[in-house]
């Protein structure tokens, strides 16, 4: 699809008022949907975070298009900082959303955060980096050398680091491992490893993908295409505990609606790049955040999130991250909830966004 046919397309949906009342981005702290056609179970809202990644993008794409209000569900949207969403979620700011399935893990299994998956995504969003001319060629040759990365225990780009290792043969774990992991903020790690600093990065994107372009980096691994993860969802779509007890219509039309949504975003990448710009979900450049969009693969699966934990669940436990007191099984089983009713064959067919540009009332941006 052409650059100018996705600005006709998307310009219809970023220039204008949606006729339904479908959410936009614009506020710094949270916003509400308005009444949906069908009637709820009750009077309860759905308070859904959001961090403006990147990948988060079938969360953007259900509130802008209106696949929440499809399925009937009262929500709220409500801007969380990705690092802050465990204390989030305990203190009851949030009950569902969207986020990288490794960084739960731990928090989940040893902390007792009373969280949900409820199915898989895609697969992507993080890379390990290193300089062009540099002497580590593969995971191997991180012994004794130093990663750069955003935080460490939980940190998603730690985990897959670690992961790498252990799948290299190296000693990974948090007690004793072959390389040291230094912490920067994200947008400062590329200017670290180009200073000499560390020795690599491990870091998400679209910070990693902006890196490796703008620096000319190597990718030792990633995520999205690197044969031990490139199969894994990264990311999982989630509920809390609380609401699959207490409001389990809510949690089984979050997750109707935001699968249905990543499906979209696999149809529609470059659209969906451009939407997330103009209503201001996220940053960056348009063609550039369309370009890593494309690495990802949306294939939406309630199963999906089982099948990444019992590949991760394992590698945390040999790493340390979580107690091998329990089997895999047993904790996919406390950690995971699979609405009844929903199918993955139903939930990826022939999806079309409730709200199309023939439907909306086209304005112009004050």
């Amino acid at each position: 699809m052409s650059f100018k046919k996705n600005i006709k397309t998307i310009t219809a949906l970023s220039l204008l008022t949606v006729m339904t009342a479908c959410s936009s981005a614009n506020s710094t702290n949270s916003q509400s949907s308005g009444t949906s056609q069908t009637a709820s179970s009750d009077d309860f809202v759905l308070k859904i975070a959001y961090s403006g990644s990147l990948c988060e993008a079938p969360v953007h794409v259900a509130s802008t298009l209106g696949f929440f209000d499809e399925v009937g569900l009262k929500y709220e949207m409500v801007r969380t900082d990705a690092a802050q969403m465990p204390e989030a979620i305990g203190s009851d700011k949030v009950n569902a959303g969207f986020g990288l399935l490794g960084k739960y893990l731990q928090p989940i299994v040893e902390n007792g955060l009373d969280m949900k998956i409820t199915g898989g995504l895609h697969t992507g969003c993080t890379r390990i980096l290193v300089p062009k001319d540099s002497d580590i060629k593969t995971v191997a040759d991180l012994k004794g050398k130093k990663i750069g990365t955003t935080g460490l225990g939980a940190a998603a780009p730690t985990i897959v680091a670690r992961r790498a290792m252990l799948h290299a043969g190296l000693n990974a774990s948090v007690e004793n491992c072959d390389a040291e992991f230094v912490v920067y903020g994200a947008s400062d790690l590329a200017q670290a490893l180009d200073s000499g600093v560390v020795d690599a990065i491990a870091n998400g994107d679209p910070q990693a993908a902006v890196a490796q372009k703008e620096y000319n980096l190597t990718a030792l691994v990633d995520t999205a295409t690197s044969d031990d993860f490139k199969d894994e969802y990264c990311c999982i779509s989630f509920v809390t505990g609380d609401i699959v007890e207490k409001h389990p219509e809510e949690a089984k039309k979050f997750t109707e609606a935001v699968l249905k949504a990543a499906q979209w975003v696999e149809n529609h990448k470059e659209e969906t790049a451009l939407l997330q710009i103009e209503h201001e979900w996220v940053a960056g450049d348009y063609k550039a955040n369309a370009e890593v969009l494309e690495t990802y693969n949306y294939k939406p699966s309630l199963d999906g999130g089982v099948t990444a934990l019992k590949a991760t669940i394992p590698d945390l436990q040999e790493i340390g991250l979580i107690s091998s007191e329990k089997t895999t099984d047993e904790i996919i089983e406390e950690i995971t909830y699979h609405p009844e009713g929903l199918t993955d064959e139903e939930l990826t067919k022939n999806i079309d966004a409730p709200v199309s540009p023939e439907e909306v009332t086209v304005l112009t941006k004050s």
